[in-house]
């Protein structure tokens, strides 16, 4: 399964309910070296893997420290 090495916390913003939703451009980087480019609007939901990722999860432990 892969794996987020690098996501830039000011391009995403914590909704109510729990998901993020990204709030402009914003790259994320696997440990494979992939990048996936995230457009303004777009949601994640705690939970839901997309492109095998849980984005959630990684957002919010970045947002703990």
């Amino acid at each position: 399964m892969e794996e987020i090495v690098k996501i830039d916390l000011d391009g995403y913003e914590k909704n109510p309910d729990g998901s993020w939703t990204a709030v402009k451009n914003s790259d994320i980087v696997t440990k494979s070296g992939s990048f996936i480019r995230i457009a303004p609007g777009m949601s994640f939901r705690k939970g839901v893997r997309i492109w095998g990722l849980d984005v959630v999860e990684v957002l919010d432990k970045i947002s703990a420290n």
